[in-house]
């Protein structure tokens, strides 16, 4: 057993309190009491600085209490303080009462986060090739295409647009489909033209705006992915230690 505090600090320094058990409890409570306790500040389970100060003073209460002959003479020391005590645990100063140690993840969860950072990275892995497919394919278009400056009708309540094209070729066809308010665009519209198929038409408009958001979310996906799967996996490893 670990050495306990000096018998000179027996008289301000409540273990039971420490160990959350009852003066009355017998020794196999007081065993369990410090093995639950110490999983959780085990220097094995965290890195908490306050964790594993806080698990020394167990290991102390438990080097006391754990053994029936140094209780006893604990216990006598105890019993002639009138003043409440103080658990070595409690900070006597003005940053106020030490912060509970930080409860360990259950085995569910930590899978539940590393299976989550498994599928957030394969969503940015689709994001990824979605954004650079969307962008392969604007670029075949654009260097396929047309560009031309079509005017606007409208016949019979649908928006259309009428050119001519550079074969002399006049040609009315529905509006390509606009990104924010049409009718800010005036009298004429930019537009693209199929040179094989002139009545596809689309818009004469950069999708740079919409591969940047795509691809800021791809690369949102693709690095959060990992960063859960390896906190689920170091914390699936922790709970292992913690319940071996």
């Amino acid at each position: 057993m670990a050495s306990a505090a000096p018998v000179r600090d027996w008289a301000t320094t409540d273990y039971y309190a420490l160990l959350g058990i009852e003066p009355s409890a017998d020794a196999e409570t007081v065993t369990r009491a410090f093995r639950e306790q110490a999983k959780q500040s085990h220097p094995d389970a965290t890195r908490d600085a306050v964790a594993i100060s806080r698990f020394h003073d167990l290991t102390a209460a438990y080097a006391v209490l754990g053994d029936a002959r140094t209780r006893r003479r604990y216990d006598e020391v105890r019993a002639t303080v009138r003043a409440p005590a103080v658990p070595s645990g409690a900070v006597v100063s003005s940053a106020g009462p030490r912060p509970a140690a930080r409860k360990p993840w259950s085995r569910r969860k930590a899978w539940s986060v590393l299976l989550a950072g498994v599928l957030v990275f394969w969503l940015g892995v689709g994001a990824a090739l979605l954004t650079w497919t969307m962008h392969a394919h604007d670029a075949h278009q654009r260097a396929r295409f047309v560009p031309i400056t079509a005017t606007r009708v409208d016949e019979n309540g649908a928006s259309m647009v009428s050119f001519v094209t550079s074969t002399g070729q006049r040609v009315v066809t529905r509006e390509p489909e606009q990104h924010g308010d049409p009718s800010a665009l005036g009298p004429t519209v930019g537009i693209r033209y199929d040179p094989s198929d002139p009545a596809h038409v689309i818009v004469d408009a950069s999708s740079a705006g919409r591969d940047i958001t795509f691809t800021i979310v791809a690369l949102k996906l693709l690095v959060c992915g990992p960063v859960f799967t390896v906190l689920g996996y170091r914390r699936l490893r922790t709970s292992r230690r913690v319940t071996a």
